[in-house]
């Protein structure tokens, strides 16, 4: 159907995996150092004060970017089925629903949070000292949202179709860009935690620009003719069973991150600084996780599509193997490069935020292969077409946090808050895995009644 691609339908599962993996997860790492980049321009030449701002707007901003990303998950999961499938017609028909949705949701998303961004920061208990300067922040985040819709919906065009290794190349092209514009907006302008986020959504647009040219070049056949652009409401209905609830479940997820960083904020300035230094170190294993989980989705979709169930389960196993393998090597790394990874953020006169960052990564590392089989199963659970599982999951999460954040903070300080986070991963897990155990064995019989 098209060159170069990865066919997960044939093929050693580990090594498919991986293939599709490592590109991912590059791409994902210069995203994460591009951010901690950035946080280390805004901490060394704004201050403190600045670096917690926007540290609190970040996390505010988890809602709509999250919402964004689970939609780009659910464009890559439906076009996949698709692909296993060998249709042409509904990859195309695929990418034209995309357009539409897109646009809808990028513009409802980017009015909604520039409106509801004081009262947000307001709720989430945010210091008055840095208040404003995560206003600003936000407003301006918000304003690049379309931008990043557009680079997230090519990009999960580019993986549905099993190749992962496009989106990495003008990614590492941009990541590259962005330092620049970054120091240029912050150091030489002066347009303060503004220039930060100008800088990011120019990224965005450009790697979103460069990836739909090279897709339309390169696979001609998905680009939509004039009659896929009808509305079809067969595809439309498949967005909505897959790739909203997606979306909806990122979301439903971020809003915990917000009643922590809520409980967070009430310690003050260097504490919040402290947990979003160690949060930054912790983005690096995430995004780690998430490239499996892109990984490990693609692979079962495609499966799915051409109905060749026995590979899911194979393809199970080998995520649960690069999942813990990753774990292990990210406790070493912290283990023998605490004080350079933490000394990025912040100098040796700041040891209020130094011992806040310790607090958190001693409370969180014996339970990070944890939080890897939630982000995959998440994932697994989705792919498989079950997309309803992972939005109870997800109101478990923010049940937890918020109960936890309130109860915990307030009888153990900040390690109660820091506590909340992997309460919140153990419970949302054991939900993923029971959805996952009842799906692939209703596969199995279903399969099984066939043959």
């Amino acid at each position: 159907m098209a060159e170069k691609q990865i066919i997960m339908t044939r093929g050693r599962p580990y090594r498919l995996i991986l293939c599709f993996m490592i590109p991912v997860l590059i791409g994902n790492i210069f995203q994460q150092l591009y951010s901690i980049v950035d946080s280390i321009i805004v901490g060394r030449l704004l201050g403190v004060e600045a670096f917690a701002g926007v540290s609190i707007a970040s996390t505010a901003m988890f809602i709509p970017t999250n919402f964004l990303g689970g939609f780009g998950a659910g464009v890559t999961i439906v076009l996949a089925q698709r692909f296993g499938a060998g249709s042409k017609v509904g990859v195309r028909r695929c990418v034209a629903i995309s357009v539409y949705i897109g646009v809808v949701v990028s513009a409802i998303l980017t009015l909604l949070g520039v409106l509801v961004s004081g009262s947000l920061l307001d709720l989430m208990n945010t210091p008055d000292e840095v208040f404003e300067i995560a206003r600003a922040y936000m407003i301006a985040s918000c304003l690049g949202l379309p931008a990043m819709v557009a680079y997230g919906g090519f990009s999960g065009i580019s993986r549905g179709l099993g190749d992962s290794k496009i989106p990495l190349y003008f990614l590492i092209l941009t990541s590259i860009m962005n330092v620049g514009f970054d120091y240029l907006a912050i150091g030489v302008l002066g347009l303060g935690v503004v220039g930060a986020s100008v800088a990011t959504t120019l990224g965005n647009l450009i790697s979103s620009v460069l990836c739909a040219i090279y897709i339309f070049k390169k696979y001609k056949f998905v680009k939509p003719k004039r009659r896929d652009y009808r509305i079809s409401w067969p595809y439309v209905a498949r967005y909505v069973k897959i790739a909203l609830p997606m979306a909806l479940e990122a979301s439903v997820t971020s809003v915990g991150c917000v009643f922590l960083q809520s409980a967070v904020n009430g310690f003050g300035a260097d504490v919040v600084a402290g947990f979003s230094a160690a949060s930054k170190m912790e983005n690096i294993l995430m995004v780690s996780f998430m490239a499996l989980a892109v990984a490990i989705s693609t692979y079962i979709a495609q499966n799915l599509g051409a109905k060749k169930f026995e590979r899911i389960v194979a393809g199970v196993r080998v995520n649960i193997v690069i999942g813990m393998g990753i774990c292990l090597i990210f406790g070493v790394l912290m283990v023998v490069f605490w004080n350079q990874a933490i000394g990025l953020f912040v100098g040796d006169d700041e040891p209020g935020v130094v011992e806040a960052a310790r607090q958190y990564i001693n409370i969180a590392i014996a339970s990070y292969p944890v939080l890897c089989l939630l982000i995959t199963f998440r994932a697994i659970v989705q792919a498989l077409g079950n997309t309803v599982v992972p939005i109870f999951a997800g109101i478990s999460e923010i049940f937890v946090r918020s109960v936890g954040a309130g109860v915990l903070s307030a009888l153990l300080g900040y390690v109660g808050a820091c506590s909340t986070s992997i309460l919140a991963w153990y419970s949302s897990f054991l939900i993923l895995m029971v959805s996952y155990v009842f799906t692939i064995n209703k596969l199995e019989k279903r399969n099984h009644a066939r043959n």
